[in-house]
């Protein structure tokens, strides 16, 4: 496997345009059932009684209820949301859906600039947008826009990065240096997940180090630097660790987890009330469900090694994303803290491109094989299929969670807040 592709070229500001509109449709035609969906997410209510408050109180912003996370960057935009939507739902899950296929993008450009290949660019962006990996969870709730922002963050600080090292020789005096530090920041002001972004970083020197080039080189103890100074920023506004009771460093839920996630990746199905309603060939494949996640995890334990072993620097690369990104969800206490897919957000863009490039380089080798060619894509088209079948389940769950009678107390609770602030104003 080379580093160079068929095709390194961009498609031009017009082509860009025309791409993000093109996964915008896609988008929203692939989330469109949500559009009658209200607030069905206790945290969507605390969201929504925080932007009351901030409106009151703009110091609200840098408070870590009710999510238990120091968030201002995601309060603030909530917020903005709240001023503009009001209650109207739909608007929401509107807003997080724009979010999602500009992440969708952002994974295609990523790609594109590390290896150079549109193809596999083009494949990642576009299971991307379809929740390959994480099933759409994070877009189907209202405060899931904290998972939307933070991939964003990360995906447009790791774009920067990459190109300040690639094209401005790693120099601190370069604007992509200072776009890179920029979105960094903002991502500290976001989930603290961001620190994952300095082990991306490592990673990245490390695969893509030029010759005489440092892993810890000056570029990454400036960004280190400045998260170090952020987090004690941080300790001493908020005196203590968010959800801290529940993180245990070392303990035997950190390996069964990580192996969890990364299984959930591929085959999402976990006893719930989805499972238990969505009838019996998925009764009769959860049956199965402990050896099927055993050898799936063997297989991705084995594709690693391979990937490591044969596979190009980029493919390297996004194997280390993926074990550095989904490691910070593993050290909460299990079952204390659910095994939840809306966690693979940002995980999921190394599994889409992994796919992806394995599926088009498969199709090259069988560039003359005439009809076989196309057999490598039924994999991504399977998980397109079952993607959409998840989303469809959830979909339906979240409707019958709307209506239970489990969020009265948070309902009403926003409500009489709510007419309060109108009254005021």
């Amino acid at each position: 496997m080379t580093d160079k592709g068929k095709d390194s070229r961009s498609f031009g500001p017009f082509g860009e345009i025309l791409l993000f509109a093109c996964l915008l449709v896609l988008g929203i035609s692939f989330f469109g059932l949500v559009r009658n969906n209200g607030f069905w997410h206790s945290s969507d209510y605390g969201f929504l009684r925080q932007a009351i408050r901030i409106d009151s109180n703009w110091r609200e912003i840098f408070s870590p209820e009710p999510h238990d996370t120091f968030q201002p960057l995601v309060n603030w935009i909530f917020y903005l949301e709240f001023r503009f939507f009001d209650t109207t739902a739909w608007y929401y899950y509107l807003f997080n859906i724009v979010v999602h296929c500009f992440n969708a993008y952002l994974v295609y450009v990523l790609v594109r600039t590390l290896l150079h290949d549109r193809t596999i660019a083009l494949l990642s962006s576009i299971l991307f947008v379809f929740a390959v990996g994480n099933y759409g969870k994070a877009v189907m709730v209202v405060s899931g826009i904290s998972d939307l922002i933070i991939t964003m963050l990360t995906l447009l600080t790791m774009i920067f990065f990459v190109r300040n090292e690639l094209h401005d020789s790693g120099r601190q005096r370069s604007l992509n240096f200072f776009l890179c530090l920029l979105f960094f920041l903002l991502s500290l002001l976001s989930k603290a997940t961001s620190f994952s972004l300095l082990g991306c970083m490592l990673a990245f020197n490390m695969f893509f180090r030029q010759q005489k080039r440092r892993v810890l080189a000056p570029n990454f103890l400036t960004i280190a630097a400045f998260a170090f100074v952020v987090l004690v920023i941080k300790l001493a506004v908020l005196r203590s660790i968010p959800a801290a009771a529940d993180i245990v460093i070392v303990s035997w839920s950190f390996p069964k987890n990580f192996a969890a996630y990364l299984v959930r990746m591929v085959l999402p199905i976990q006893y719930s009330a989805i499972v238990r309603d969505s009838g019996p060939i998925i009764q009769f494949v959860y049956r199965f469900t402990s050896e099927l996640r055993l050898i799936i995890f063997l297989c991705i334990v084995s594709y690693s090694i391979f990937g490591f072993i044969f596979g190009n620097r980029t493919i390297r690369f996004f194997i280390a994303w993926t074990y550095i990104t989904v490691a910070p969800f593993c050290f909460f206490r299990f079952p204390t803290d659910w095994l939840n897919i809306r966690f693979l957000y940002l995980v999921s863009v190394g599994f889409c491109m992994i796919l992806a490039s394995g599926t088009v380089l498969a199709a090259r080798l069988l560039y003359q094989k005439e009809w076989r060619r196309i057999l490598p894509f039924l994999i991504p088209v399977f998980f397109v299929f079952l993607s959409r079948f998840v989303v469809g389940q959830l979909d339906g769950n979240y409707e019958d969670k709307e209506r239970s009678r489990a969020l009265d107390t948070a309902r009403q609770t926003f409500m009489l807040e709510y007419r309060e602030h109108r009254s005021r104003r």
